[in-house]
């Protein structure tokens, strides 16, 4: 077997010609290759008849004859190059071929298609590649990882098809199915800690759920909380951390799982018997499909990345948690910050959960008055927005015993209920062993008179 050393190497001359010689037959064959362009073609002619052949099938030109092609090619001026590349006598040639090239079925067809896609996928890879070795030379070079998974995925999106689009009444059977299948709580995406809370929300494929608190409110703590449980559930998580290092992440978790003192973790002021329940949920860690990021700035294309590395680790990413959204620091304009904000919302949102089906779980900061810095841009992209607050004393009275310090209100939802005012989840807080769980004594709105 002979080496490719050269990108033009690698082609399918056999089903080119072969895709052709079928369109001159069944020029409406086109409609289902659409992603098929003339410059997936090495052969010139091949390229510039096919451009024709299209363009003719969506005039609702049915005859494929030499006079038609040159005078489509003709006809515009982006297309004229073209004609120049053919003569009336090598248009001939291909048509009187055709009969004997030709394929008689659309399966057929569609085998040829993939065959020419799937070489210059290959070829264009190939090139690209070449080009990524070429900055991989370059000692200077800026960004390299960035660059080469930037250069890759434009080839993935470039490549990636549409199967045909169905009639409504094909899929409507599967999605009703789906539909029963998220009634009272089944397969509703992946439950949240506490139990009333998923009444109003899940944690879902392409979803993001924002949780607000204030500086120092336990958000992380909320997020931790929420990781552990999801890692319980046999989900992958991607915690991608702007506060803590991995060092104190761990000190956190091992406080979470034991029940020991956050500082007494830290300080190494634990017991044998404790340092043994220590050693044991270490090893549950250790058993988890877990990666936890330190990253004090985030900026769009170090997310992405990181992201996409985590999931081909693992083959499949189920849960992005991100503590929190803030802008880099770059600038102390509020305009900048907050557009930097709603764009960082953005990307988690459409580009990672959307487009790679992972559902999304960030928190963000609120201001001093209990509202997310950036309200308007944030809820434009975010799904589900939840509020983490203190309880005033009244509320705390109010509520009685055992009704814990905090309240979760689910204030915007698109995918589902949200409190109005005066409704609230009690939540109970214990910050020396990081713990949130739903208070035992929930919260019963005053009815009005």
């Amino acid at each position: 077997m002979s080496v490719i050393v050269r990108a033009e190497d690698i082609n399918s001359l056999e089903s080119e010609s072969g895709i052709i010689a079928t369109l001159i037959h069944n020029p409406e064959f086109s409609f289902y290759s659409e992603y098929l362009l003339p410059g997936h073609f090495t052969n010139k002619e091949n390229r510039c008849v096919y451009t024709a052949i299209c363009d003719l099938a969506r005039r609702g030109i049915t005859t494929i004859d030499p006079y038609n092609i040159m005078e489509n090619l003709n006809s515009s001026e982006a297309t004229r190059k073209f004609a120049s590349e053919l003569t009336v006598d090598k248009l001939q040639e291909l048509v009187d071929m055709s009969d004997v090239l030709a394929r008689g079925t659309l399966e057929e067809y569609k085998m040829l298609v993939s065959n020419v896609v799937d070489a210059a996928f290959r070829r264009d890879t190939f090139q690209r590649l070449k080009e990524c070795m070429g900055l991989c030379t370059k000692l200077d070079e800026k960004n390299l990882e960035s660059k080469i998974y930037a250069a890759i995925d434009e080839i993935m999106v470039d490549y990636s098809t549409v199967d045909d689009v169905p009639e409504f009444k094909d899929v409507v059977d599967e999605l009703w199915t789906e539909i029963e299948n998220h009634q009272d709580g089944r397969d509703a995406g992946i439950p949240f800690k506490f139990p009333t809370l998923n009444e109003y929300v899940r944690i879902e494929q392409g979803e993001l759920v924002v949780v607000g608190a204030p500086a120092k409110g336990a958000k992380s703590m909320f997020m931790l909380n929420e990781a552990v449980d999801i890692l319980r559930q046999g989900k992958t998580v991607f915690y991608l951390d702007s506060e803590l290092s991995s060092r104190l992440f761990l000190c956190r978790l091992i406080s979470h799982l034991t029940g020991i003192e956050f500082s007494r973790i830290r300080s190494g002021r634990y017991n044998k018997d404790e340092e043994i329940k220590i050693r044991k949920q270490i090893e549950w860690v250790k058993q988890q499909k877990l990666v936890h990021m330190y990253l004090p700035i985030f900026d769009k294309q170090t997310i992405y990345t990181a992201v996409k590395k985590v999931s081909h680790r693992f083959g499949k990413l189920d849960v992005l948690i991100v503590d929190y959204l803030k802008p880099t620091g770059s600038s102390t304009d509020a305009y900048v910050v907050y557009s930097e904000l709603g764009n960082l919302t953005d990307l988690i949102k459409n580009e990672i959960c959307g487009k790679l089906g992972i559902a999304g779980l960030a928190a963000a900061q609120l201001t001093s008055n209990n509202k997310l810095a950036d309200s308007v841009k944030i809820s434009r992209n975010a799904s589900t927005i939840m509020l983490l607050t203190d309880k005033t004393p009244d509320e705390c009275e109010q509520d009685g015993e055992n009704s814990g310090q905090k309240k979760l209100v689910v204030a915007q939802n698109r995918n589902g209920m949200q409190h109005v005012d005066g409704e609230w989840i009690n939540i109970d807080f214990n910050g020396n062993i990081c713990l949130l769980e739903e208070a035992k004594q929930q919260h019963v709105p005053e009815m009005p008179y």
